[in-house]
């Protein structure tokens, strides 16, 4: 029998997501197909005429579960803020990275779990709405994910990499490569995370609409 949180393909036992953790959502999703379905078809979906096949034809929408300073550094155009599972982490700005996340820890404001829910269900009151889960690397948002299925949320899926994403390594036999300069300019930074923002190129706002972006505590960054 598979381990809860996984499913077997041959003799393989493979991992639900990147981070194997337990999942009760509906997939994961890449980004490359997630900024196709909810960004790129923006305004193609129509949620009018029923559902058809996996999703019907409603919009898919983007929760990016990212703390405020991430957000405001970058996120897929549309996305509603909305952090999971805290909402600010404090550290000099000297000491985040160019996506606005803190890169030696520092002091977090924790998210209530039923705020959360509470939040995505005022922005998103339809549960049969597609609902795609973004964080940095693919963590925050599978615990997030699993959040809103507990709540009624019917399609949820999760972005695996993530908007920044993690180093790629290869295996070979039972050698493991890496990370990888994926982009082969000699130096691994962070261009060669797998994610939405860096190896993978997608396009990306730092635009703030007022009714996307978290508003409880944003006053810590925009003070």
């Amino acid at each position: 029998m598979a381990a809860a949180g996984s499913a077997m393909a041959g003799d393989t036992l493979l991992p639900a997501n990147r981070w194997q953790l337990p999942k009760n959502y509906e997939s994961e999703i890449s980004a490359a197909q997630a900024y196709v379905n909810a960004v790129l078809h923006r305004g193609h979906w129509d949620s009018h005429r029923g559902h058809h096949g996996r999703h019907g034809h409603r919009r898919p929408v983007i929760v990016d579960v990212r703390s405020i300073p991430e957000y405001v550094a970058g996120h897929p155009e549309g996305a509603h803020n909305i952090p999971y599972p805290y909402i600010y982490q404090n550290c000099p700005q000297s000491e985040r990275a160019e996506d606005g996340a803190c890169t030696n820890g520092g002091d977090k404001i924790d998210q209530d779990p039923q705020v959360f829910v509470d939040a995505v269900k005022k922005a998103i009151p339809d549960k049969s709405t597609p609902i795609y889960t973004l964080c940095r690397t693919g963590h925050r948002s599978v615990l997030a994910a699993n959040l809103l299925t507990e709540a009624g949320y019917k399609h949820v899926r999760n972005i695996w990499q993530g908007f920044s994403g993690k180093p790629k390594v290869s295996l070979v036999g039972e050698t493991l490569y890496g990370p990888l300069d994926l982009n082969h300019d000699g130096d691994i930074t962070e261009a060669d995370n797998d994610g939405w923002r860096y190896y993978q190129g997608l396009p990306y706002s730092t635009r703030i609409r007022p009714r996307l972006i978290y508003w409880p505590y944003a006053s810590y960054y925009f003070q």
